[in-house]
């Protein structure tokens, strides 16, 4: 991500700290797809998708002073869409789910749906322990550091930058 989506993104979690609406429009315009995108992939309903996103925005609005200024707005405003598409499942199906079992729903959805693209990353990620995938989701759809996903997952940042690179090695050998 760009320097300057991530400035739109922090200015806009600054204007809603301040209890501006204009902050909420922001956000929407600069993470929109994005949260969209993940709810779906949690869920596989694009409607339902669209209404965890409005509940995602009242959870950041209502949390938002949870936020540290100038950290990772992107992952976490991320993080707040996953964790309540997660929940949503959760009390509907009552069931346990795991960090990456939202990978396992993906898989589930109609495949007329999905583009080739997002196919083939299924399939690759799909092929990777469950710890790699883990990591290679928090970097590539949550746009976190490898600090932030070492710190997420109790592991050194040396670790998780070699795992991650064995992971991205593993993949491109399978696309090749």
């Amino acid at each position: 991500m760009d320097q300057q989506k991530r400035e739109r993104i922090e200015y806009a979690l600054e204007q809603i700290r301040s209890g501006q609406e204009a902050g909420v429009e922001l956000l929407y315009g600069s993470m929109g797809r994005t949260m969209l995108f993940v709810a779906n992939g949690v869920v596989c309903d694009t409607f339902l998708a669209e209404d965890i996103v409005q509940e995602s925005f009242v959870k950041i609005v209502r949390n938002i002073g949870s936020y540290r200024a100038g950290s990772n707005g992107h992952a976490w405003v991320c993080r707040i869409v996953r964790n309540t598409a997660i929940n949503y499942v959760r009390s509907v199906r009552g069931r346990r789910w795991q960090s990456l079992d939202e990978f396992d729903r993906a898989a589930e959805c109609s495949f007329e749906a999905k583009s080739e693209s997002v196919l083939l990353a299924e399939q690759l990620m799909g092929r990777l322990s469950p710890e790699r995938r883990e990591m290679i989701y928090m970097k590539y759809f949550l746009d976190m550091t490898v600090r932030e996903i070492a710190g997420e997952i109790g592991k050194s940042k040396s670790y998780v930058s070699k795992e991650i690179g064995k992971a991205e090695e593993e993949m491109k050998k399978k696309m090749g």
